[in-house]
């Protein structure tokens, strides 16, 4: 309660109680540890007072009232139990069960339900009325969760979670009266809506209307109270969003957003399909132990002294027989920043590696030679401008794959305020009711992007007086053909706005000229810079932690030999995406591969001769720097690895060793705050 907060005095259940004047009835008996149970009443929700579970009595009255809803006043009386409450209360629950088929035995959701959960509380083992549901129609044509409406109790908790936290507002109440159901779109199915499948609604469903379809099988095993829930960051995209982990026998249950109204962080706690589903899947044939290739071909569990030796041993037979720059080491950017700024030590240093990378350090080519086109250092953009942003222009990228939680704010952005946004690429998920899309093929960025940063300055220039020059639609000025009206207005949105927010993708950052990403930054450039030399653009990067690999020195930005000099090296996974990377599609067969990876590497099985395992993300802990690289976060250990499984300090550690490598570090204490100091002191080169 803050210092100058003005209070008032209530009496709940004859005590009386200081209280913030204007909370609710429910918000003072939930500070005073006095349970009102609730089923449509979420906290990080507005109030809504639609289930009446909470009713409560008031100064006596006789008609009972919602507390979720009710303000407090001075001297107000309350009254949270008594028989009536109670009879009111049951009455309640059990029209709701009578509603729809609510038969716990068969329901996903059953041992963690509040509905279940409230039956019990209240003793309502029967009914004592009859059933009066209809059949309603389950969908289950997405990927991730499935829609039970004969489970459905219509809180509406999801309608609101949809609309204010994911701002998508994709869910609503259809028809009336007994058919009224939670419907998506223009009663659309979930696979065929505009649902971005943040499930955020799942998370606030209080019943099995709304369920997971990855490990739904461990949700009816036990209770939610033989759970363990671990508290950690997501590292997939690079957004650093809170979770809540929930493990059962070692086993990830299911991963939960930290929802709350605090708009301190835009997303205000929700979590996208790759937090939430995709960590539940099998990235393959997990390694338990090291594997190598015997002569035959075939593959065959080892030791780990005996592993790890063959790879020193190979690696530094190769340096003393073709030189060190024969040598290379790609590693994902999905890594944490100690084990990238180790595995690079170990390569650059302990092994004189020609080449030392990530697997997409391709894109920092690009980034680099333009961050000083001002000649000075600049700072990108942060995803947390976009509420802020009255323009915004995505440029190749797709944010729905690479951050899907961009996307979801971007779409907000146009729901809410009414912010033109402007799309050139050929991406597959667009965020929908954009002003402007243009549909431009990866190689015609270029000139797209050219074309809009001369006419963007010629309008510029008009608006003083100057004149200005247009430029022709079609293939010389990358305009898709009959958008030249379009493209117009774009542009003329474009200078008019005061806080334009340029969203760069990989479709830009990847193409061999870095030629387009520098016409986007100086198009940022001209609207002028953020307080703190903040450039107006941001770019989508591919992995995690790639901001944190490219400022470690990660990258491909110059000083690598060709490939087709590589000899030996070692390659450290830990995405199951990387194995479709492009570095990877593009490496030859050297006469000696490593790898280290938490799965068997099937693409890489034919040209590496020793596969040592690691602990995946979950396995381990770590630090990771956002998209954006304004801040480093520290993702927890949420599961043991496998027995058998080391670490990947460990194991790069025991190969520093055979290989004569002294580290500068000891303990990985001493090395997360050696990996922390190189990334705040990065600057452009």
């Amino acid at each position: 309660m803050e210092a100058n907060q003005k209070t008032v005095k209530i009496i709940m259940d004859e005590k009386e109680m200081t209280v913030p004047d204007g909370i609710t009835i429910l918000e003072a008996a939930q500070r005073n540890a006095v349970h009102i149970p609730t089923l449509c009443h979420h906290p990080a929700l507005s109030n809504w007072g639609g289930c009446r579970m909470c009713v409560v009595e008031v100064d006596g009255s006789p008609k009972l009232a919602a507390s979720c809803v009710m303000p407090v006043r001075d001297g107000m009386e309350v009254v949270t139990h008594n028989e009536r409450i109670l009879e009111s209360r049951r009455t309640v629950l059990e029209f709701l069960f009578a509603e729809r088929n609510h038969n716990c035995m068969f329901c996903p959701q059953s041992g963690d339900c509040e509905l279940q959960t409230l039956a019990y509380e209240l003793g309502m083992d029967h009914l004592t009325m009859s059933f009066s549901f209809n059949a309603f129609p389950t969908d289950v044509t997405n990927e991730y969760m499935s829609i039970d409406h004969n489970r459905c109790i219509l809180c509406g908790r999801c309608v609101r979670a949809c609309a204010e936290i994911a701002g998508t507002r994709v869910l609503s109440f259809h028809n009336r009266g007994p058919r009224n159901l939670v419907g998506l779109d223009l009663h659309a199915s979930r696979e065929s809506s505009t649902c971005y499948g943040c499930g955020v609604c799942l998370q606030v469903c209080p019943t099995g209307a709304i369920t997971n379809r990855y490990r739904t099988h461990y949700a009816v095993k036990g209770h939610a109270k033989d759970w363990k829930a671990k508290e950690s960051l997501c590292a997939e995209c690079g957004l650093l969003c809170p979770t809540t982990s929930h493990v059962h026998d070692q086993t990830l249950v299911k991963v939960e957003g930290k929802l709350s109204q605090d708009k301190e962080r835009p997303d205000r706690g929700q979590l996208c399909y790759k937090g939430r589903f995709e960590v539940l899947k099998s990235g393959g044939k997990r390694l338990v132990h090291p594997l190598v290739k015997g002569k035959d071909g075939t593959w065959r569990e080892e030791s780990w002294d005996r592993a790890l030796g063959l790879v020193a041993e190979q690696l530094k037979t190769i340096r003393r027989t073709a030189g060190a720059e024969s040598l290379f080491g790609l590693a994902s950017s999905a890594l944490s920043n100690e084990e990238l700024l180790q595995f690079r030590d170990l390569m650059a240093k302990g092994c004189s590696a020609g080449h030392v990378g990530s697997l997409d350090g391709e894109h920092f080519k690009a980034v680099s030679k333009a961050w000083e086109l001002k000649g000075e250092p600049l700072k990108e953009a942060t995803w947390k401008m976009i509420p802020q942003a009255d323009f915004i222009l995505l440029l190749g990228a797709d944010p729905y794959q690479t951050q899907p939680i961009v996307s979801t704010l971007v779409r907000r952005a146009i729901l809410e305020r009414g912010v033109p946004v402007a799309i050139a690429g050929d991406g597959e998920h667009l965020p929908p009711y954009a002003s402007f899309q243009f549909s431009v093929k990866d190689e015609a960025l270029t000139l797209f992007i050219k074309t809009f940063r001369a006419e963007a300055a010629g309008k510029k220039a008009s608006q003083k007086g100057k004149g200005s020059a247009k430029s022709e639609e079609g293939a010389e000025s990358g305009i898709p053909k009959g958008s030249r009206k379009a493209f117009n207005d774009m542009v003329s949105a474009f200078v008019r706005s005061t806080r334009p927010l340029i969203v760069v993708g990989e479709a830009v950052t990847g193409l061999k000229s870095p030629s387009a990403f520098q016409d986007a930054v100086k198009l940022a450039l001209s609207k002028g810079l953020e307080s703190g030399k903040v450039l107006r653009l941001m770019v989508l990067k591919p992995y995690g932690n790639s901001a944190g690999a490219w400022k470690l020195g990660l990258s491909a930005n110059g000083g690598s030999k060709a490939q087709a000099s590589w000899k030996a090296g070692l390659i450290c996974l830990g995405h199951p995406k990387d194995l479709g990377s492009k570095a990877l599609a593009e490496l030859g067969t050297p006469d000696f591969l490593g790898v280290i990876s938490p799965y068997f590497p099937e693409t890489l099985a034919d040209r590496a001769q020793v596969v040592l395992p690691k602990p995946l993300g979950l396995e381990s802990a770590g630090t990771y720097t956002s998209v954006d690289g304004w801040e480093t976060g520290t993702v927890e250990k949420v599961l043991d690895p496998p027995e058998g499984v080391k670490g990947s300090w460990e194991t790069l550690s025991a190969l520093a060793e055979q290989i004569g490598f002294r580290q500068k570090f000891k303990t990985w204490e001493e090395l997360s705050q050696k990996a922390q100091k190189a990334i705040k002191s990065w600057k452009p080169a």
